[in-house]
């Protein structure tokens, strides 16, 4: 069929034929790759069928396939059985949540911590610099931690209820670290991760960075919808969860106890690799509950120590299954290489000294004078929603 037979005929993608260079298939893929990140093809749109758009260009199919299957590699597009390919929710989202513009305004993109704690972290750190042997926190020495670093991070994961020692916990060099390290461990290029459908973004961009499709799966009141996971589990390959159960970034949804049952047990049953994020877990008044304890052999418990500690030693401490050990340890040094032992040791000091606990107290009392300022103009909530006034958008906002 003759290419110019297609100049009217309606295509949700007409790439320049132009354009091509050898190889094809593999110029192909960036062709779409531009236009998806470009936002010309936006997220779930359905593509031509692969024999079509053969046509359309005058290409073998076998081309156009190994265009679309690199695609999917890359974490831009997926098919769905029996209705087509689509382009990836999440593919074109930027993968930065930083905009580099040095123009006076009030940034929004970040959640800004609370930093009072800060000078009393300051004095700790003095005092442990000035014990015997301290200029060894400056070695390659436990490039993971030593005993009683993992010790005490082993300590601190206990709080959540979790069956945490020195063989399962794991140091990294804060959450996305951490996060980064699961996801170049534990899944390969085109494996597919289900999320919320407003999900954390620098999980978003670690994802893309990866070429692993994150596939939304709708919440309610109560969190993630437990049918509409297992519907996509049982419509696509899906590898792993990715989850916050506490309070998701940014919808602030909660998982009610019911709730994590529920979604464990399909995490048991479709044998998926859980990701459970907690950062805010321990400024809960209440005692946090992990979704883990349901599927303790399936579910990563990551709980980083930027939020409810000090946001500059960048450290997290993980809870592992037996299953993901060997690989998240190659993972983790490959990656690293050396973890900071001083900020490593910060983190433990703070914990032993009791510290941890006064500045959580700190911070909740902060918390809610900073929520009863906001509550005096909005709704109350960690990650806050709010109706935009009529006629204005998101960026003129």
């Amino acid at each position: 069929m003759s290419i110019n037979s297609f100049e009217n005929y309606p295509m949700s993608w007409k790439p320049d034929k132009q354009k091509l260079a050898y190889p094809v298939y593999y110029s192909l893929a960036d062709l779409m790759e531009q236009d998806i990140k470009s936002g010309k093809l936006a997220a779930n749109t359905k593509l031509p069928p692969q024999r079509e758009l053969a046509d359309f260009l005058d290409l073998n199919l076998s081309t156009i396939t190994k265009a679309y299957k690199l695609c999917e590699m890359r974490g831009l597009i997926h098919a769905a059985t029996g209705k087509g390919t689509y382009v990836t929710p999440y593919a074109n989202v930027p993968t930065s949540t930083v905009e580099k513009n040095t123009e006076p305004r009030i940034e929004l993109a970040i959640i800004h911590p609370f930093y009072e704690s800060n000078a009393a972290i300051r004095d700790l750190t003095m005092e442990i610099l000035k014990k015997p042997f301290s200029e060894r926190l400056f070695e390659y020495s436990h490039p993971l931690g030593d005993r009683g670093q993992i010790l005490a991070a082993s300590r601190w994961l206990q709080r959540f209820g979790l069956e945490a020692n020195e063989h399962n916990t794991m140091i990294a060099a804060g959450a996305q670290n951490a996060l980064a390290t699961i996801l170049s461990s534990l899944f390969e290029a085109g494996d597919r991760i289900a999320v919320d459908t407003y999900t954390y973004p620098n999980f978003i961009s670690l994802a893309n960075q990866l070429y692993l499709q994150l596939v939304p799966i709708e919440n309610d009141v109560w969190g993630m919808r437990p049918d509409q996971l297992e519907n996509v589990c049982t419509l696509q390959k899906i590898k792993g969860v990715y989850m916050m159960p506490a309070g998701g970034n940014p919808t602030n949804i909660a998982f009610s106890d019911s709730r994590k049952r529920e979604i464990a047990e399909i995490i048991r049953k479709q044998n998926l690799i859980a990701i459970e994020d907690d950062n805010y877990a321990a400024l809960l008044e209440t005692p946090y509950s992990p979704l883990a304890l349901e599927a303790p052999e399936h579910c990563i418990y990551v709980s980083g120590l930027s939020k409810p500690l000090c946001p500059g030693i960048r450290i997290a401490y993980l809870y592992l299954p037996d299953q993901y050990i060997n690989a998240m340890e190659q993972g983790m040094f490959s990656q690293n290489l050396k973890i900071s032992s001083l900020n490593m040791e910060i983190a433990a000091e703070i914990i032993r000294s009791g510290l941890a606990w006064k500045i959580i107290q700190k911070k909740r009392a902060a918390a809610a004078e900073r929520n009863q300022i906001y509550t005096s103009f909005f709704p109350t909530a960690i990650f806050a929603w709010n109706r935009i006034i009529s006629g204005w958008n998101s960026r003129s906002i």
